[in-house]
């Protein structure tokens, strides 16, 4: 006989492949299922805890945000051709811009005491050479840097890259914006001028409350979905 931790989470399992839950969708909280199950809110954080193993839920601790594509959240803390991969999306990303520069509003815009930046920025495609995305990176720069521009990114990621250095994102700050393509980012995403996409600023700070990353993304809204979460989880 399944224990009961187990016949509730295969309930909610078959809710959510029955598409009772959506992509995005917050289950009720802890009490109400309880109630609803007629069993204790252990049980339920055993089940709970079940599906978030099967890779069906996310549990959050506070406030955050999330990208899915076409429906699926997508770690971010994994790195986004990780996190795509995950979900069995390959991609392939193109390079723009690799290298040291200086950027004086950008480093006034973030209050930085200088103005030298690493700048990444690149296109990724699906396999089908459709782009999706173009995201412009810049690091504040740092000495170690510029062995990262001689040898190349570590395994093609810049997570990996500032893992290797011993530089550790703790938390920080996005914006979300719905722009028209100007003439430049049109081209390369292969759109008409104009055409909507949803941008994102993502500000990445270190556990001192330093800048490590700012990052603008620009996403094809047809696959790219910004879903938020506020306040403390429901009980």
């Amino acid at each position: 006989m399944a224990t009961k931790y187990k016949r509730v989470a295969d309930s909610l399992m078959r809710g959510i492949q029955a598409g009772c839950f959506q992509p995005g969708d917050r289950l009720p909280g802890e009490y109400d299922l309880s109630r609803s199950f007629d069993v204790s809110r252990s049980t339920i954080r055993q089940a709970l805890s079940s599906l978030q193993h099967a890779g069906l839920i996310e549990t959050w601790s506070g406030a955050g945000s999330f990208v899915c594509y076409n429906g699926a959240r997508l770690d971010d803390g994994l790195g986004w051709s990780r996190a795509l991969a995950r979900h069995g999306v390959q991609m392939q990303a193109r390079t723009l811009r690799f290298e040291r520069i200086e950027d004086v509003c950008l480093a006034e815009r973030l209050a930085l005491p200088a103005s030298t930046f690493l700048a990444l920025d690149r296109v990724r495609y699906t396999m089908e050479e459709k782009p999706i995305s173009l995201e412009r990176s810049r690091l504040p720069w740092r000495p170690s840097f510029a062995s990262v521009l001689k040898d190349g990114l570590a395994e093609g990621s810049l997570r990996r890259t500032l893992e290797s250095l011993d530089i550790r994102p703790l938390g920080g700050t996005e914006a979300v914006d719905l722009i028209r393509l100007p003439p430049d980012e049109a081209a390369e995403l292969q759109q008409p001028e104009g055409e909507p996409f949803l941008g994102t600023t993502r500000i990445v700070q270190d556990g001192a409350g330093a800048v490590i990353e700012h990052v603008r993304s620009l996403l094809h809204p047809a696959h790219f979905t910004l879903h938020l979460s506020f306040g403390e989880p429901q009980k």
